[in-house]
This record gives C-alpha cells, structure tokens and sequence, in this order.
C-alpha cells in the first residue's frame, strides 16, 4: 500500500493528483464563499494602521487561517508531487526520444566513421535534400537568390571545416539568416560533415 501511494503506478499518481487538485479547488471555493459572506455581511473592525492614501485607512487584520491552512497544505501536495509522487528524473516520453536519438547518432557515427569523401558526399546530398533544399533549391543555386548559391566558387576557400563550422553555428548573410542547425539536435557530426563535404564538392564543380 505505502508502495503504492509514494512511488507506485502512473495510474495511482493520477488519481492522488487528481484529488488533490479537487481538494484544492473546493477549499478555495469554501474559503472565498466564507470571506464573502463575511463581506457582505459584518462591519470591519480593529486598529486601523497609521498609514492611509487619500482618507483610505488598512485595518491590521492578523492573516486568516483559512488562507494559512490553504497555503500550507498547497506547499505540502507540491512538494510531495514534485518529489516523490512524480519525481523530476522520472520516465517521460521527451526523454526517452532524446536518449534513442542520441543511440541512434552514436550507432550511426560509429557505422560510417571510416567512409571515404565521395560516399560522404553521396551521405551529404540526402541530408540536404532534406534539411537544406526548401531552402536553398535542389540544386543548391539559392533559388534565383532567395538563399546563397552554394555552388558558388568562394566556398571552396571556405572548405570542408568552414562550412560545417557555418552549418553548426548558422551564418547571417547579405539575403538573410540561415538558422544554427546544432541548436535543433538532430544532427549527428558524422552528418555535419557529410553536408559539408556535400556543398564543398558544389563548390569545386561552379569553379570549373
């Protein structure tokens, strides 16, 4: 049972976290029709505070239990949600899609790790395809200057290292920005390189 209730089932978690969150909320009915009735229905009373703005005193009324009961039992419930009920470093489906990812990349390095530059290159275009065309053509000719031309010559003085570096980080140019790809996550190194060694072969064949 105590198994159950602290670190059991997604099911228990949800019914616990259910009836706390009703709990709360008819609570916080109770407490605001009580002070409404109060309200509406007795004159203030106590010692009005020395300060006052525009004629407008404040009694020093002491805080009302209800609301410290409230407060107090809110702290507990988020606290033994937070910490127990649903603790941080528990299964999500986010992380569990993160790990696979980064098994997936890691497998994928280790697999094409020796590859040759025209293999790569070949790796290269189907990540652009992919990742790169809708913006800068299928050809990589920016799309009659809608994105740079990436068989223009002057990314030959650029290489292999400079334009994966430009791939990582994104680049702001004269047409517009190219986004930082490695804030996405979803690229591996091997697949960085590929890319480049992609647009670097562009490149050489404009400059021919």
């Amino acid at each position: 049972m105590i198994e159950q209730l602290f670190g059991g089932s997604n099911q228990t978690i949800n019914i616990l976290g259910g009836i706390g969150f009703f709990a709360v909320v008819l609570i916080t009915f109770y407490v605001v029709w009580v002070y409404y009735k109060k309200i509406k229905n007795e004159k203030s009373e106590g010692k009005l505070a020395e300060e006052n703005w525009d004629g407008i005193g404040e009694y020093k009324n002491d805080l009302p239990t209800g609301w410290t009961v409230v407060t107090i039992l809110l702290i507990v419930w988020a606290g033994w949600y937070y910490l127990i009920g649903y603790p941080v470093n528990s299964y999500s489906q986010l992380g569990e899609w993160n790990q696979e990812n980064e098994e997936y990349k890691a497998k994928f390095e280790s697999k094409w790790a020796n590859i040759d530059d025209a293999k790569l290159a070949a790796m290269g275009e189907s990540i652009f395809l992919a990742k790169c065309a809708m913006c800068h053509g299928l050809t990589a000719d920016g799309m009659d200057g809608k994105a740079q031309n990436l068989t223009d010559p002057m990314y030959q003085f650029y290489g292999v290292e400079g334009i994966e570096a430009a791939i990582r980080a994104g680049k702001k140019g004269e047409i517009g920005v190219m986004p930082s790809f490695e804030q996405e996550g979803t690229m591996s190194a091997i697949q960085y390189k590929a890319v480049a060694t992609y647009v670097f072969s562009l490149s050489k064949q404009g400059g021919q």
